[in-house]
């Protein structure tokens, strides 16, 4: 009986030339698509400007949706990463950490009084498990212009959520008592057709430059909800029932409510400026943080984990809260602000680009203020931002009040 031939040893090498080829562009393609992604995620978090540049042009193209889900898939993405990374850290913290001894420290609109306080009270660090050392302590925050003067500013850090070490939320303490909060409209946003160009110069006002202290971001884009905003008499963008809203009255008193709740102390304020609706409102947490979490932010939801900024108020209306956080959703920013002692509590921008704290000093040679340093790390910055370069968009700023030096 003849033998069986052997088999053809060239058929099996031409059925696995095409799939060898087939898995070499496969990988090619998930090689260059990691380079890719990695070269996005390093221009939206490095080369200022480009993250806001980019999602614009996209969004002009196919419409907020599709960013937003881009967005919510990324931001998913590096969140999943950064719990396996981070699963073992230590607790998140911007600075040197203070010592672990903490130092001791109405629904009427009144005219805020010039009265100093040493510093805020500490507070308990809401979930000991992602605490770290300095969490409740204030620290004072030198001013640079004024340097032996009594501090008006302080800051903390607290870590809002128990899943998140790497969650952490820098917070800023304000003395309202020797500190004005002010609006400026950008030279863009919010968008309004009503108020002409030379109404909204984008800038801190020279008269105000000689006792600026700080300046930080303002709210979200016209087009992200169209919150209201009125300033000086002109109303960019009309109020919204449902939204927070960062009041500013004539004596310095500042509120933060539901518009409906306050609306009719309009004839009072001297501006206004809109959020979505209040994280926290007289002590409460928003009841949509526990179902939805999706009503803070148009181009993302409450839910994802990113950069967020906030102002809040404490149940006295001296002491203002500014929070910028990092890796926090709408409810850990929300818990983290209350944390601190806020009783309302509105978000600000969001997203990477958007948020920052800036402190001021003098320029050389008497020059005007200039930005010499940033609450947090890893917030790109000029000096000239809000003193000689005009924002595009919305923000306040913080001045010693005329003849506060105590």
């Amino acid at each position: 009986m003849d033998s069986p031939s052997p088999p053809d040893a060239s058929r099996p090498q031409r059925a696995w030339r095409p799939r060898a080829r087939w898995l070499e562009r496969a990988l090619r393609g998930v090689a260059i698509a990691a380079i890719a992604v990695e070269a996005l995620w390093y221009g939206i978090h490095e080369v200022r400007g480009f993250g806001p540049a980019l999602a614009d042009g996209v969004r002009a193209v196919l419409g907020p949706a599709p960013v937003a889900w881009a967005e919510d898939v990324a931001y998913g993405v590096a969140d999943r990463l950064n719990q396996a990374r981070y699963r073992n850290a230590t607790p998140k913290t911007f600075w040197e950490p203070a010592p672990a001894a903490a130092a001791e420290g109405t629904d009427d609109v009144e005219p805020i009084e010039e009265e100093s306080i040493s510093s805020p009270s500490p507070f308990e660090p809401p979930f000991a498990e992602v605490a770290a050392t300095g969490d409740g302590v204030w620290v004072p925050i030198r001013d640079a212009v004024r340097p032996n003067d009594a501090p008006v500013l302080w800051k903390s850090v607290v870590h809002p959520d128990p899943r998140r070490s790497f969650s952490a939320i820098a917070v800023v303490a304000i003395d309202l008592g020797r500190v004005d909060l002010q609006l400026v409209a950008g030279t863009k946003e919010p968008f309004s057709p009503d108020v002409p160009a030379e109404r909204r110069p984008g800038l801190i006002p020279e008269a105000h430059a000689a006792e600026l202290i700080a300046a930080f971001n303002g709210g979200f884009k016209a087009m992200h909800g169209h919150y209201g905003m009125m300033l000086d008499g002109d109303t960019f963008l009309p109020p919204r029932n449902i939204a927070c809203t960062i009041a500013l009255y004539r004596g310095g008193a500042v509120r933060i409510r539901t518009w409906r709740k306050i609306r009719g102390d309009e004839p009072r304020m001297i501006g206004y400026r809109q959020t979505p609706r209040c994280l926290v409102e007289q002590g409460e947490l928003h009841y949509l943080l526990y179902d939805s979490n999706r009503d803070w932010g148009a181009t993302v939801s409450g839910e994802t984990v990113i950069r967020r900024s906030a102002l809040g108020i404490d149940a006295t209306g001296k002491l203002l809260f500014y929070g910028l956080g990092e890796a926090v959703t709408a409810r850990t920013l929300a818990q983290g602000m209350k944390a601190v002692g806020a009783r309302d509590v509105a978000e600000l921008d969001v997203n990477h680009a958007y948020p920052r704290f800036l402190l001021y000093s003098r320029g050389a040679g008497g020059a005007g203020p200039r930005a010499t340093s940033a609450l947090i790390p890893d917030v790109q910055f000029k000096p000239e931002e809000y003193v000689a370069e005009p924002s595009p968009r919305d923000f306040f700023y913080l001045r010693r009040k005329t003849g506060s030096s105590s």
